[in-house]
């Protein structure tokens, strides 16, 4: 039995200045907001993820610098054998994360550029001290200070796009932020093939030049953010007074919101305490399974090919760029249909084939094109990341959702290492079958969701009505979030602090 009074106090407060006077009928006026948005916010998004990317997967792109000179490969040098490489890579994410969730919550606390300029500074801090590692005991220390650094920058920026745009609208602009992962791809594998020549400059191996010249932007970067990140539309100087009123009332009651309190432990324990909660956790966890095979070990399964040095760092170039051609496509279509779990299913059904070829052909030709498919794993994350947001109302839901399901997700950056023991090279028979499996499994549960929620793209109860149909919460019905509530869940008024 669950409170009346308890659910209207569950609404953020839409009590902005000038609310009275908006029409959210004014298609022209959200257009152009939503512009102003774009171009304030996603240039910023997506350079600081490119730089974020780079630096966590860099470790790979340093393990096949100068493979064909092996006395100056970061392999030799910090002997990296046996399953050591497995474990600098896994180890990460340990800290990683246990601090996903709490990095959300302090997000709110000191606003989105303060928190999200601390965490750059302190990756590339961190990035460049891995220049000056000499054993392997160092190396496992940086890497679990970086992954402490990084701790929540992925779902931190996942729930601040919540503060500025409507559920419909996520998908494409986390495709776009998310796009920043075929660029990082992309470049860091140009990067590291130019960087490949300084090798023995000022008496540095190239694998340290790599970790240099990659730390020095994120901190520069990150120093920019601090000052010209927007936080909230309540607080962009950017837009008229007439404007933050719409850019706030367009979000609707159920957006995270900067006037929401901090922390709510009783949206907390109700949060974590549904299944789904669970469900969406683990679906993540198996694509991020693929995510993390991708970034870790795509050099790796390029050098397996028969390619070495300059040739295997420009190889994993195309399959970026593909990827982000496949993940921008798939979310913009889903976008613009406001579907989720059809793009959901046809893109892991995409990426199972891909590490299907890669366990079962042995033609180069066929498994570098195996790897080009396994690269659009984020066009499945992403709508189903978005899909998720949907299913939340608030700053602390939203902040546990997000920063919760993203942290155990990332456990799978713990056992995916392990799942390509180099002795299984050039197949890697058992990580390739294991991540099908996951693909298969994720697909099988998002047509669970997708009964369960429904696959659009706005705000979901999972509750159904009278005659069966799923609840839809309609954000922008009204400005009173009491009203919108008592429609939302199909419930008739009720006295104050009665039992429903």
């Amino acid at each position: 039995m669950v409170s009346w009074k308890f659910l209207i106090s569950t609404a953020p407060s839409l009590d902005v200045p000038g609310l009275e006077t908006v029409d959210l009928a004014d298609r022209d006026m959200e257009r152009r907001i939503v512009r102003k948005q774009d171009l304030r916010i996603l240039p910023w998004i997506c350079v600081t993820y490119l730089l974020n990317y780079l630096d966590r997967v860099n470790l790979g792109n340093a393990r096949t610098l100068n493979n064909d000179t092996p006395e100056d490969n970061i392999i030799t040098q910090l002997n990296l054998t046996g399953q050591r490489y497995n474990i600098a890579v896994a180890l990460f994410f340990v800290p990683y994360v246990l601090m996903e969730f709490p990095s959300n919550i302090l997000l709110k606390y000191f606003s989105p550029s303060r928190w999200i300029s601390r965490i750059m500074v302190s990756w590339g801090i961190i990035t460049i001290c891995t220049a000056a590692v000499s054993t392997y005991g160092g190396l496992l220390t940086v890497r679990l200070l970086l992954g402490l650094a990084e701790a929540g920058f992925f779902p931190g920026i996942m729930m601040y796009l919540c503060f500025w745009y409507k559920p419909e609208e996520r998908a494409t602009r986390m495709a776009i932020f998310a796009s920043s992962i075929a660029v990082a791809g992309a470049f860091g594998g140009l990067l590291a093939t130019a960087i490949s020549f300084l090798n023995g400059k000022a008496g540095l191996s190239g694998w340290r030049w790599l970790f240099i010249l990659e730390g020095i932007p994120a901190v520069l970067v990150g120093v920019m953010v601090w000052f010209w990140l927007p936080d909230y539309p309540q607080t962009a100087a950017w837009l008229t007074p007439h404007e933050r009123a719409f850019a706030v009332k367009r979000l609707g009651p159920y957006a995270p919101s900067m006037g929401d309190k901090h922390w709510d432990t009783a949206i907390a324990k109700k949060t974590v305490a549904d299944p789904f909660f669970w469900v969406f956790a683990a679906q993540y966890f198996l694509m991020a399974n693929s995510l993390n095979a991708f970034g870790y070990f795509a050099p790796t399964i390029v050098a397996s090919l028969g390619f070495e040095g300059h040739d295997a760092q420009l190889l994993t170039v195309p399959p970026n760029v593909f990827a982000m051609i496949v993940i921008i496509g798939n979310c913009l279509h889903s976008d613009r249909t406001k579907e989720r779990s059809r793009h959901v299913i046809g893109a892991c059904a995409f990426v199972a084939t891909g590490y299907l070829l890669l366990a079962v052909v042995r033609h180069w030709g066929a498994r570098y094109a195996a790897l080009c498919m396994i690269a659009c794993t984020n066009a499945a994350v992403l709508p189903f990341v978005a899909h998720r947001t949907a299913t939340v109302q608030g700053s602390t839901a939203t902040a546990l959702a997000t920063g919760g399901m993203i942290a155990i997700s990332n456990t799978g950056g713990i056992t995916a290492p392990f799942l390509f023991p180099s002795y299984q090279s050039p197949m890697y028979s058992m990580g390739n079958w294991t991540i099908f499996a996951f693909l298969t499994v994720t697909a099988l549960t998002t047509i669970y969701t997708w009964y369960a929620f429904g696959s659009h793209s706005g705000y979901r109860t999972g509750g159904r009505d009278a005659e069966g149909n799923l609840e839809v919460l309609d954000a922008t019905a009204g400005t009173d979030p009491n009203e919108v509530m008592n429609r939302a869940m199909g419930i008739s008024k009720k006295v104050e602090g009665e039992d429903i």
